[in-house]
């Protein structure tokens, strides 16, 4: 079934009041798509007001959050998660804080063997972590950064043989280590490797064997709807994954958009079921900009919205 971004909807996630979300519903969802110069501005007010100002307001230093000796601790509040919120957001490098704080998570977090520690050297590197941060490193500009290279051939080498891939016991892929893919997603097609490339192949493939969510016994909180996401897998973390590696038309994941679409409310919005942590942009139980965007954009992305 086809669904429509209705006037009201669109008005709603395009009102100044968020000004990440007005630049993300402009850039991903408004038809014609708004000329670059009008996105570039629109991006500049993303950390001048609302959600992403709130949480630059809360940097030390202009540096780090929380904890000046580690990005990781504690969960949620520390650099870390800070800054994959505001990648989420469309916060870029250009920020001189997220920049002073990025430079300082590497300092701390980057592991020897290529990925990233949540304990910093010498401890070897951790898939989720690794995952998570070149997902937003890549997201924020730092695409061409060596040290991010370095952590997305960890990651391609962290791949298990059924094509998964698993944060604790690496034997057998699980729906919940999703992060590698959604890293990949970031990287513009032409600049992938081949390795990534074969990579993508295989963990889709993963993914779509077990229709995005059937693993083992029924798992009620794939089916809800959180954000944000950080290491939690849901039925839309699969869905907005898998369609940006264009495999949105794919049949096998036909039940999850059901999923999805079920979700929507009569007004046309979606509502955010819980939040992941303490970190939160949005109340529970109520309509969400955020989940009512990603949900838009994955369905525009398999042609399931006009």
């Amino acid at each position: 079934m086809a669904f429509a971004a209705t006037n009201r909807v669109m008005a709603w996630l395009l009102d100044p009041s968020e000004p990440s979300i007005r630049y993300l519903a402009s850039r991903d969802l408004l038809e014609p798509r708004p000329s670059s110069r009008r996105l570039h501005r629109l991006r500049d007010q993303v950390s001048r007001g609302g959600w992403a100002a709130d949480i630059l307001s809360r940097q030390r230093e202009a540096t780090w959050w929380a904890r000046k000796d580690t990005c990781y601790w504690p969960k949620m509040r520390g650099t870390f998660w800070q800054l994959e919120l505001l990648a989420d957001l469309g916060v870029m490098r250009e920020d001189r804080r997220v920049a002073s704080a990025v430079e300082h998570m590497l300092r701390i977090h980057l592991a020897p063997d290529g990925g990233f520690s949540p304990f910093g050297p010498p401890k070897p590197s951790h898939f989720c972590s690794t995952g998570i941060m070149v997902r937003t490193l890549v997201r924020m500009g730092y695409g061409g950064d060596e040290r991010v290279a370095a952590a997305v051939r960890w990651l391609v080498d962290a791949q298990l043989e059924d094509g998964g891939w698993d944060c604790h016991v690496p034997s057998k892929g699980t729906l919940d280590a999703w992060e590698a893919l959604a890293a990949f997603a970031e990287i513009p097609p032409a600049r992938r490797s081949s390795s990534v490339a074969d990579a993508i192949d295989r963990g889709a493939e993963f993914f779509l064997q077990r229709r995005l969510l059937r693993e083992g016994a029924a798992y009620p909180r794939w089916r809800q709807l959180h954000y944000p996401w950080h290491y939690w897998y849901d039925v839309l973390v699969g869905l907005h994954t898998l369609t940006a590696l264009g495999y949105g038309t794919d049949s096998r994941i036909g039940d999850a958009f059901a999923v999805l679409e079920r979700r929507r409310g009569t007004d046309g919005r979606w509502s955010l079921d819980g939040t992941n942590g303490d970190l939160r942009v949005e109340s529970p139980h109520r309509p969400s900009k955020m989940v009512t965007l990603l949900a838009l954009s994955t369905l525009k992305r398999a042609r399931r919205i006009r």
